[in-house]
């Protein structure tokens, strides 16, 4: 069944997006899927349930390296097709809306979590450093704000801009530092924090372009290097070097890249801290 150009016209916004994080995007994405149910001319459940698939696998294909964007298509396309067997238009409608409203509830809560966790293992007087946007991140850190005292945190410049702009709303201290003069500031670190698009079945994180090197930089001085990452972004799917890192049209380098799971110290997820074993270990049994 063809999709609507009004929908057409909401997936390519997700898909040229490139401000908001990967739990804000899956969310977005839910609700599209959302607003073809709600909008659909389908004549039979069956027929909406084909136009939402349609439209999932667009969704999926827009923004590939964004894992928690699949998982949460993936989980509305089987919870519907298994709840709506027998089911007519009208009530088949019904449940795509109910399991969006729940699959964007879940996520939000999700990140609610995290910060909590991530702000327990922050210490009065920390320097904490990130790089590429994550809503997840700045959660946490204003969490953090409200619980610690004196806390500074020091954004890279390429994609720092919408966080400290967010931070300074709260009245976190931000100081924004070039990309390449991220050896010359880490040194007075005491944690690194980033957000993730996607960690991988073999524990690769996948995120925002310049992850990596500050993984390195974080090795290189000593300092613990912490991702924020809710259980969707998980991928048993996929290993590291299987994903799509989406190269921009007209660009020669990706809007990704790949840190191994030796660099990293802990995942902090909505189920509290995980150790890079735990978290293989649970990517292993999916």
């Amino acid at each position: 069944m063809n999709i609507s150009p009004e929908i057409i016209s909401l997936i390519d916004k997700i898909k040229n997006n490139k401000t908001h994080g990967a739990s804000q995007l899956a969310r977005q994405a839910a609700r599209v899927l959302r607003t073809a149910a709600e909008h659909s001319r389908a004549e039979t459940a069956d027929q909406l349930l084909l136009e939402l698939k349609g439209a999932g696998e667009r969704l999926i294909s827009a923004r590939p390296a964004m894992a928690p964007l699949a998982n949460i298509i993936i989980y509305l396309l089987k919870a519907t097709r298994e709840k709506s067997v027998a089911m007519d238009l009208a009530s088949a409608r019904r449940l795509v809306i109910a399991e969006a409203d729940e699959a964007i509830k879940r996520s939000q809560q999700a990140v609610t979590r995290i910060a909590r966790y991530g702000a327990e293992i922050m210490a009065d007087g920390d320097r904490i450093m990130t790089h590429s946007y994550s809503s997840t991140v700045v959660a946490m850190l204003r969490e953090t704000f409200n619980k610690k005292r004196d806390i500074k945190v020091i954004i890279t410049r390429s994609s720092g801009r919408r966080t400290a702009k967010e931070l300074g709303r709260y009245g976190v201290a931000v100081t924004i530092v070039n990309d390449d003069a991220i050896d010359l500031h880490i040194a007075g670190v005491d944690k690194v924090v980033v957000g993730a698009d996607r960690l991988c079945a073999d524990g690769k994180l996948v995120n925002g372009i310049g992850t990596y090197q500050l993984a390195l930089a974080a090795r290189k001085a000593n300092i613990p290097f912490y991702v924020l990452c809710e259980m969707l972004k998980f991928d048993p799917r996929l290993r590291g070097e299987e994903v799509d890192l989406e190269e921009p049209s007209g660009v020669s380098h990706p809007g990704f890249d790949i840190t191994p799971p030796q660099l990293i110290t802990a995942v902090i997820t909505e189920n509290g801290l995980l150790t890079l074993k735990e978290v293989i270990r649970y990517l292993e049994s999916q």
